[in-house]
């Protein structure tokens, strides 16, 4: 006997993990993506990972690369799940800290 329906085994093959995507780039970043968008933003995510790593010459992460992308290369701000975005943040902390650019 086989514990899984059949349509089910295929619906997950064809999905090729798209929400699993959805969640880490979600986790990853703080963006809400359909999983259409998610499957097309990883692949993409992935490449700037490489293109960042590659004229820092070390490796970026994962997380750091996602961040860099949606802050900087791809959403507008009205997609994303926070506010005020980091950079603003990071700002306040550093004036209250007395710390200058």
């Amino acid at each position: 006997m086989i514990p899984f329906k059949l349509d089910y085994v295929i619906g997950a093959t064809l999905d090729g993990g798209a929400a699993e995507e959805q969640k880490i780039l979600k986790e990853l970043a703080g963006v809400r993506l359909s999983a259409d968008e998610a499957r097309a933003e990883w692949k993409r995510v992935l490449e700037h990972k490489w293109f960042v790593s590659e004229r820092l010459g070390r490796d970026v992460g994962l997380r750091v690369a996602a961040l860099d992308y949606f802050e900087n290369v791809r959403l507008p701000r009205h997609k994303r799940t926070s506010h005020k975005p980091a950079a603003s943040r990071l700002r306040r902390a550093t004036e209250a800290h007395g710390i200058t650019a």
